[in-house]
């Protein structure tokens, strides 16, 4: 019972895989509105372990309830929550590349660096959600291969990973031909 279980998530994996690959800049308001639910219950999660108090219940439905306002808020303002999502993610990464001595600095050069990226990423909307949605697809598939032969070799691993690279770039280059047909 539990071998047809797993051939039915695998099958079920796979598909989901193949439509983020091939029609993933179509699921852009869910996406985004993931990053965002994700976003809010992260942030809610970071607050509360401020103030101690970041286990039980209380803390977690407090979380799942931030993260929907969050996603919401996603969903409704798509275009400004694609913009603030990249600036974010830009501000929090630009410390794991270079820092300067001077903090008051470092933080003007951040946020203007974060809002120049999010201002370029939004000229190319549809292909930052072709390239999220190729990767999650694929990364999707590749553990629906693992999940299917858990004890592959390192050799057949280094072909998944050779063939998840391809149908990441055949996605984006496919859904960006289908975006501009429509």
């Amino acid at each position: 019972m539990s071998e047809i279980l797993t051939i039915i998530k695998v099958a079920v994996m796979f598909l989901l895989g193949l439509i983020l690959i091939f029609d993933g800049y179509k699921l852009e308001k869910i996406i985004i509105t993931v990053l965002w639910f994700l976003l809010g219950f992260n942030l809610a999660t970071d607050v509360l372990t401020l103030v101690n108090f970041s286990t039980g219940l209380v803390p977690f439905i407090i979380e799942i309830i931030v993260g929907l306002c969050f996603a919401a808020v996603g969903f409704k303002l798509d275009r400004l929550a694609f913009f603030v999502a990249v600036a974010y993610g830009m501000y929090v990464a630009i410390p794991s590349y270079f820092t300067l001595s001077n903090n008051i600095l470092f933080l003007i050069v951040r946020i203007i660096l974060a809002v120049v990226v999010a201002l370029i990423a939004l000229k190319f909307k549809e292909i930052i959600y072709a390239l999220i949605a190729s990767l999650i697809g694929a990364t999707i598939m590749k553990k629906a291969v693992l999940l299917l032969f858990p004890t592959l070799s390192s050799g057949y691993i280094t072909v998944i990973n050779i063939i998840v690279i391809i149908l990441v770039i055949v996605g984006i280059l496919s859904q960006i031909e289908e975006y501009h047909k429509s």
